[in-house]
């Protein structure tokens, strides 16, 4: 991410707020590799400046270095100003309080949906690995909202900004970075959008923030296949009776097309009659018993690890795990499951917003 600070910032007297925003920006915690923003200043017009000379020689030279890197990088693109003069940059404050917020992406389940964000980051990151420094470093971090909780959730944390706003006479939405994603939870590929998740969207259309609404039914349908046939190899010996029902899912499972998988809910799916006429359709080949099967859940359980109380090894909390820690999940058997560019086009809303 580029930054630009404009040359009136350092002909203005220094409060300490510009070292202060340097050192958001110049953040590089143990183990990184990349600082929080790279910095654009017209070099010539303020090295004599009283403002830069009266900087550590640690940030003068990070400003120095950041300018060489401009000049060397090709293609490269300022994503926010910063000018105390110019309306339609940040002044120094609002600089100040924006850039030390974090990302937030906002999902169902902060706990659980947060790995199959984050499996996302870890292999469709780039050779820089900035948004994986964005994770390991909070500076992207996830929200608890689901449904219509998101417009609860959002609008709590705009009311921190609120006398900021009121100072500068903007909107809150100014100073907060949000990207909502969104179940589909829709049992056939036709489906409508549930109503809620229309007026969420009309909302965060007025609010200018990002949002996506998932193709398939939810993250879990996103897990790779072979993810699913190491769970049944690694269960197969098993006499437990959980297991063995979690085999039998999985059998019927692997015999499905992509949109029967897409749409399929692994926790008890509804019945059979109680479907619409166009999901009944779409499982009409696995009737009678196939779809009894699928009926009854994926019974999944972690059986492996030790020391996990009870609840942390149902479905709910630890098949969402195997995002980060399954041997085969990796960017092709993302993307396969996937089967489109949905994948890479929600790791570069994420990357366009830190």
């Amino acid at each position: 991410m580029w930054i630009e600070i404009k040359d009136d910032i350092f002909e203005s007297v220094d409060d300490g707020n510009l070292t202060y925003l340097l050192k958001i920006l110049f953040d590089m915690p143990k183990g990184s590799q990349n600082h929080r923003a790279d910095l654009l200043v017209n070099i010539g017009n303020i090295i004599d400046s009283p403002i830069f000379q009266g900087l550590s020689s640690t940030d003068q030279g990070l400003i120095e270095d950041s300018v060489k890197l401009f000049s060397y990088e090709e293609n490269i693109t300022v994503k926010y100003k910063v000018s105390n003069a110019e309306k339609e940059c940040y002044n120094l404050e609002e600089a100040t309080a924006f850039f030390q917020e974090p990302l937030w992406i906002v999902v169902e389940n902060s706990m659980n949906d947060s790995n199959f964000v984050k499996a996302i980051i870890h292999h469709f990151d780039d050779s820089k690995k900035f948004l994986i420094d964005c994770l390991n470093n909070r500076w992207v971090q996830f929200a608890n909202a689901g449904g219509s909780a998101a417009k609860h959730e959002i609008n709590n944390k705009l009311t921190a900004f609120d006398s900021l706003a009121a100072r500068y006479s903007s909107k809150n939405e100014k100073y907060f970075k949000g990207f909502v994603i969104m179940d589909g939870d829709r049992d056939y590929p036709q489906q409508d959008v549930k109503d809620e998740y229309i007026k969420l969207c009309e909302f965060l259309d007025f609010k200018n923030i990002k949002w996506h609404i998932l193709e398939k039914r939810a993250m879990e349908n996103y897990m790779p296949d072979e993810t699913i046939a190491d769970i049944k190899n690694i269960k197969s010996t098993s006499t437990r009776h959980d297991d063995r029902k979690c085999i039998e899912w999985i059998n019927v499972y692997q015999l499905l097309s992509n949109d029967q998988k897409n749409h399929l809910k692994f926790q008890s799916s509804k019945r059979y009659e109680d479907l619409e006429l166009p999901a009944q359709t779409l499982y009409l080949n696995q009737l009678p018993t196939n779809y009894s099967i699928l009926h009854e859940g994926i019974n999944y359980r972690d059986n492996e690890s030790n020391g996990i109380d009870e609840d942390e090894r149902r479905f709910k909390n630890s098949f969402p795990k195997l995002f980060l820690f399954s041997p085969h999940v990796n960017k092709m058997s993302l993307q396969n499951r996937c089967g489109n560019n949905e994948l890479q086009n929600i790791y570069n809303s994420i990357k366009s917003l830190v």
